[in-house]
């Protein structure tokens, strides 16, 4: 008792770091030994699930337009991408449209679940000569 009273502020100082360690093991603890939920944690519970082969359906519609060149959908969380690449001259209107109609492919239910985001880009061939610039046009739709 004597030896604490001699040195006060070490043992006070001794205390509280214990204590920072013992908090410090507490919240290292609980990142290593996580639940494993995911990522999303439960603000994905209750959402309707995609349809594999809705997607496809919509790939193979839109690459039988002649402007199209590529298409690519991919889901994370609750946003729908959809990234179209279109030829060389097409129409940015027309490219709108093509996006918009894509809409319509997905249920109800999904479209009042999930947000969409559209990048649409025309692909210009690479020169040295000259540099052309096509069009990049990105857009979302929300459920509300």
């Amino acid at each position: 008792m004597n030896l604490i009273k001699r040195h006060k502020g070490l043992a006070t100082v001794g205390g509280l770091a214990l204590i920072l360690i013992i908090i410090m093991f507490a919240i290292f603890a609980r990142m290593i030994f996580s639940t494993g939920d995911s990522e999303y944690g439960h603000r994905l519970d209750n959402i309707v699930k995609l349809n594999n082969n809705t997607t496809k359906e919509i790939i193979e519609e839109v690459k039988k337009n002649d402007i199209v060149e590529d298409i690519t959908i991919r889901t994370q969380g609750k946003i729908i991408y959809t990234t179209i690449e279109f030829k060389e001259g097409a129409d940015s209107n027309k490219a709108k449209e093509i996006a918009n109609n894509t809409l319509t492919k997905y249920d109800e239910d999904v479209i009042e679940c999930y947000d969409f985001g559209f990048f649409l880009k025309e692909m210009m061939p690479e020169s040295e000569d000259e540099v052309k610039q096509g069009f990049l046009i990105a857009g979302t739709k929300h459920p509300s």
